[in-house]
């Protein structure tokens, strides 16, 4: 492998193996999917092997050279995105780019304030931004395609934590607000009792809610799915269903015009929340990264502030958009 001086088709390697698809592993990479391709075709030319088997209409399939490679290629890219890390420390080089991963809401509600504010200092380097799920980002983080990750993390104990070999910062504990179409006050056991419109199975927001009306017992009658928290937020202001959603989210919504109230859970119910985290390898430590993590906190406390002044608990929980 003395060739193989581009650790970019391992990476491209490893994104197809987990995805299955040429133009998923792109889509994940920021690569075109010929791009992809290459690098494959590249990987088994110098290896002299064949890594994948590739048959029209089927999902991509790995050869027992492949599942060997695979085995070693976790190591090998933390490795070298360790090792560049260092020598940028050693050299005491600036970061001259920057591959910055986060999830939707995030993208639409707190980065572009802060990248705004970032940039006319020059504190921001070149920027390259992808939209993904946070589970899908730490095994890019570790192996050096992703630098920075503003990711979630809904449950406690799940990932990311300490114990994932990377450097985890809370941001803050985002609220998660039970939301219902406006028009008359609504009691939380009338909610509850109400159609739902949330995430699928595998998503955060749906587990939290899971774990939520167990503890409560009640059982809410999902009508609804979308991964589109701005789409759950319309249902619910459409008045077709109650939602479970964040700040950020709810926030936004008000701002627009979405007639929505928050409605007062049961006196004692543990506090419903999201960790909004900024994840990163323990080698990367660029100056930028502290006026990033202080800024998203002031992004997130404005949300958080815009939500506050709408409750007003003396007349009740409710809190309508204004047109």
């Amino acid at each position: 492998m003395n060739n193989l001086s581009d650790v970019k088709w391992i990476r491209s390697f490893v994104a197809v193996v987990e995805h299955g698809s040429m133009a998923m592993a792109a889509a994940e990479l920021g690569y075109v999917p010929s791009a992809v391709t290459q690098h494959i075709g590249s990987l088994e030319r110098v290896l002299g092997v064949e890594l994948l088997v590739r048959r029209p209409g089927s999902r991509i399939s790995i050869t027992a050279a492949g599942r060997a490679l695979l085995a070693s290629a976790g190591p090998l890219l933390r490795a070298n995105a360790e090792f560049a890390d260092s020598l940028r420390s050693i050299s005491r080089s600036e970061t001259a780019s920057l591959v910055l991963g986060t999830y939707a809401t995030a993208m639409q509600y707190l980065l572009p304030s802060v990248l705004k504010q970032m940039r006319p200092g020059g504190l921001l380097p070149e920027l390259s931004l992808r939209e993904m799920e946070t589970p899908d980002a730490l095994p890019l983080i570790r192996g050096g395609a992703l630098d920075v990750l503003l990711g979630y993390r809904y449950i406690g104990g799940d990932p990311p934590t300490a114990a994932d070999s990377l450097s985890v910062t809370l941001i803050d504990e985002e609220p998660m607000l039970l939301i219902a179409p406006a028009g008359r006050a609504l009691t939380f056991e009338e909610c509850v009792a109400g159609d739902w419109a949330i995430g699928n199975q595998l998503l955060g927001d749906r587990r939290l809610l899971r774990q939520w009306s167990e503890r409560l017992r009640f059982r809410p009658r999902v009508s609804f799915e979308s991964t589109d928290s701005n789409c759950l937020m319309t249902l619910v202001a459409s008045g077709l269903a109650v939602s479970l959603l964040p700040a950020t989210v709810v926030a936004a919504g008000i701002k627009r015009g979405e007639d929505v109230q928050i409605v007062a859970v049961p006196p004692g119910t543990p506090r419903l929340h999201r960790d909004v985290l900024v994840v990163t390898r323990p080698t990367f430590r660029p100056p930028f990264l502290d006026s990033f993590i202080g800024l998203l906190r002031d992004a997130l406390g404005s949300a958080e502030e815009l939500i506050g002044s709408r409750v007003d608990d003396e007349k009740g929980p409710a809190v309508h958009g204004t047109s």
